[in-house]
């Protein structure tokens, strides 16, 4: 006779208990985390550190406060180089949220959880921003950092989390259309925003929420077909021409600005959130980690597991001016052969100390907010008509 695993026993004990107590619940969240852990791919959490680092060196080069005299020098090829990183950084995030399609589910308390961290730093950088007498402190920046998600205080975060929400159609679309009608969904989406959107003088009415649902269908469709194409070395070099031609031809460009009105302005073509190019480099990012066999590595996927934290820590609005212009100073090594040293510290050094707050934040402040709305919460969950409207819910999202 075949007997359950005590484990199995324990765990079936915990689902059956009506009477189940708030630590139960607790325990349980943290077997089930513990387990989506174990199935988190080290290679794709690199990916994910990776893009993160790309958007803190895009962050050096935006908030540093460079001013260039005209001609090209060696550091103003750094900073560029490091600017067009930023846009890549994002697209790359979310192309491996839609990689992840199927082992995603909307969960009420991960949405929560991503509305409390954003909350706790816009207080927490404007409580700063109050201290150090801030110039940025008005009554328009005030009310975003009380409503972050509503002012979209981070465009970034708002929309993830605004996406995060449409997560269980995505699901359902990547799953139930055909092959022929998806490639027709996203030529069409890809067109749009990609082709058409960068024609001068078009106007697509569309934002970036819609920017992110492409992406992460993109990122699905890579995932349901496992489309492959080149192999890795092949891949390699062609990110490697592709961002080389990249930065090649906006040195030229801004060279060429000065004289030709027309190119002013028009360099986002190859850097910007819709450009072609950028796309191109994420779907070939994508599909060169996916194919790379990393052991699973705890540490790795604790690290990934605090990007989002990162990106909301320094790029807060009243804290980036102190981090990038008061601490790690890179304007003053505008004319400075150390700048690359400046800059890939700084950048390093931002993308650490980011981490460590968010992970202490998270301890200290975050968690004890989890708390107190779980205690709401599992009071709130014993009434039959939440159980009746979560079962619901639940079901007409994940099914």
């Amino acid at each position: 006779m075949l007997t359950k695993p005590k484990e199995a026993i324990r765990n079936t004990d915990y689902l059956n208990n009506t009477q189940t107590n708030e630590y139960s619940h607790k325990e349980i969240s943290e077997q089930v985390e513990r387990n989506l852990n174990k199935e988190r791919s080290s290679n794709l959490e690199i990916l994910r550190i990776i893009s993160m680092l790309m958007i803190v060196m895009h962050h050096y080069a935006l908030y540093s406060g460079f001013v260039w005299e005209n001609g090209v020098t060696v550091n103003r090829i750094i900073v560029n180089f490091f600017q067009m990183f930023g846009k890549l950084g994002a697209i790359t995030f979310i192309i491996i949220s839609g990689y992840f399609y199927d082992k995603t589910k909307f969960k009420l308390k991960k949405f929560i959880m991503l509305l409390i961290q954003v909350w706790t730093f816009s207080i927490i950088g404007l409580g700063i921003g109050i201290i150090i007498n801030s110039d940025k402190i008005n009554l328009v920046n005030i009310i975003k950092s009380i409503f972050p998600t509503s002012f979209s205080l981070y465009w970034f975060a708002t929309c993830y989390i605004l996406m995060y929400i449409f997560i269980p159609f995505l699901r359902k679309i990547i799953e139930n259309i055909s092959k022929r009608d998806f490639k027709i969904l996203l030529t069409i989406m890809v067109g749009i925003w990609f082709i058409y959107g960068n024609i001068p003088g078009i106007e697509t009415y569309s934002n970036n929420l819609i920017l992110f649902i492409t992406i992460y269908l993109i990122g699905g469709y890579i995932k349901k077909y496992n489309v492959n194409f080149l192999n890795n070395k092949k891949r390699i070099a062609s990110v490697i021409i592709i961002i080389t031609i990249m930065n090649l031809i906006m040195i030229i460009m801004e060279l060429l600005s000065t004289k030709i009105t027309l190119l002013s302005g028009k360099i986002s073509f190859f850097n910007g959130q819709s450009s072609p190019f950028i796309l191109i480099l994420a779907i070939l990012l994508l599909v060169i980690f996916k194919n790379i066999d990393i052991k699973n590595t705890e540490t790795i996927n604790k690290i990934a597991s605090t990007t989002f934290g990162i990106y909301l820590v320094h790029e807060n609005l009243f804290l980036r001016d102190i981090i990038w212009k008061q601490i790690v100073r890179g304007s003053e090594f505008t004319n400075s052969p150390l700048l690359i040293i400046n800059a890939i510290l700084g950048v390093i050094g931002v993308f650490i100390i980011s981490m460590i707050i968010y992970v202490i934040i998270e301890k200290l402040i975050i968690n004890n907010l989890v708390k107190i709305l779980s205690k709401i919460y599992y009071k709130v969950k014993e009434t039959n008509l939440y159980i009746q409207a979560e079962n619901k819910l639940v079901n007409y999202y994940n099914n």
